[in-house]
Order: structure tokens, then sequence, then C-alpha cells
């Protein structure tokens, strides 16, 4: 279990949240409105109303070693500045921003954001399989059970061919592409006998409960 804080529930931080905390995660929401925090208490770990840009209170709720901090304040380049600022003298390794500013966005950098995401083009949902699986790149959702994967190869696939793993005989995963990070070479429906390399990239299409039980 993973330890998440989304500050600020818009519709975007709303999702994240509820998603992370069906995953089994343990979730902080905070937000301003009493409202919202009505909305969410009974759907994640822990519901604050309070504003984040406080110094005191972020240091009394979050904790250095939490996994991930993610910031929905909208367009407000003070609160968000603020919030990372804040985060990062508490110790903070992992403060995700949301962002449809280019110029924002490379100051919410600057200041020691580690990811920056859009919410136009990546939902809380997918957001949050990111965050719950260390391997994961990239998740496109395509039905309430499939999906299609990037993962990055764990060292125990390396040196073994796709037939031999048995993606399709044992996890119902069906391989679509190989990318080395390296080269950026793509092999587009690898041929089963190919061998994975290090530096490779898998994409794949499955569902959601057989890409847990590939232990990515």
């Amino acid at each position: 279990m993973k330890q998440f804080a989304v500050l600020g529930l818009g519709n975007f931080g709303f999702s994240l949240a509820v998603s992370l905390a069906e995953k089994g995660h343990e979730v902080l929401a905070i937000d301003s409105d009493d409202e919202r925090i009505e909305e969410i208490k009974d759907l994640v770990t822990h519901a604050v109303v309070y504003d984040v840009k406080t110094a005191d209170f972020l240091k009394e709720y979050i904790k250095p070693d939490i996994d991930a901090v993610i910031l929905n304040l909208g367009e407000s380049l003070e609160a968000n500045s603020i919030a990372i600022f804040h985060l990062k003298e508490i110790g903070v390794q992992n403060i995700i921003v949301k962002s449809v500013d280019p110029l924002q966005s490379k100051i919410y950098k600057k200041m020691g954001a580690t990811d920056i995401i859009n919410p136009d083009k990546l939902g809380g949902e997918n957001l949050a399989e990111r965050l719950c699986t260390s391997n994961l790149i990239d998740y496109i959702p395509l039905a309430p059970e499939y999906g299609i994967y990037e993962a990055a190869v764990p060292d125990k696939f390396v040196g073994k061919s796709i037939k031999g793993i048995a993606f399709r005989k044992k996890f119902n995963i069906e391989i679509i592409a190989i990318k080395n990070v390296l080269t950026e070479k793509i092999t587009f429906i690898p041929d089963p006998d190919s061998k994975i390399e290090p530096d490779s990239v898998l994409i794949f299409i499955c569902k959601k409960d057989d890409f847990d039980r590939l232990g990515f």
C-alpha cells in the first residue's frame, strides 16, 4: 500500500483521489471547499478542509516519506508555487503538478516539481494507474476492463523470449510492440521467439486483472 496526498479536488483531483483509494492505497484529500470534502470523505482515507498554502498545515499532515503529492490547484501560479516550496521544505521527493500553461510548467519544474501533467491528455484514473505501478510508463483505457499498457521490462524477463515467458498463454496478454529506449527502435508484432533485451519497453493490450498478475 502506498501513501498519496491530493491537494485540490476539482474534477481531475477528485477522480484521481477516488481512483487511488479504490486501488487500496492510503489517500489524503485536501481542499478549501467544505462541500467538496463532504462529497469525498467516505471515499478516501482522510479528507481535510484547509488552505494548502499554509506551511504549518502541510507539515502536520504530510510527511517526507509520502509516495507522492499531487497538486490540482487550478491555474494559480502563486498557489502552486507556494505549495511546491513548502513540500520541498518538508522533504517530499515526488511532487506532481497539474498545469496547462507551458510557461508555468517550466517554473514549477525549476522550483522542484518532479512531474507536470496535462489533464486534457491524462485523466485522473490514468494517472492513478501510473502512480500505483512503478514500471508503468503509459496507460490508455479502452473499455472498463481492457487497456493498452506501456511498461519498462522487469529484470526477471530480460534475456527470455516472448514465448518462453508465455505472455498470451499464462497471462492473457497480447504484445503489440517492443521498443528499445536507447536506440528508439520499435518492433511491431514481434516474433514469439524474440528475446527481450535490457532497456526494453513493452507495449501490450490486456485486462487490468491480467496486468496485475504480471507483477510489473
